[in-house]
């Protein structure tokens, strides 16, 4: 009885945490970027700071 309980628990903290990442990716992540993309000082940031190329 304890082993399947402590499978089922194994089981489910697997699956919450794939969970979490999943929703990380597909919910914060572009809007991360996006605001990356659009933000001032972050374009400031990488002219000063690119390799002279």
């Amino acid at each position: 009885m304890l082993t399947i309980l402590s499978k089922c628990t194994e089981a489910f903290v697997l699956f919450m945490l794939g969970i979490s990442f999943v929703g990380y990716a597909v919910f914060v992540y572009p809007f991360e970027k996006l605001h990356e993309k659009t933000n001032r000082e972050v374009k400031a940031n990488q002219l000063k700071y690119a390799p002279n190329a």
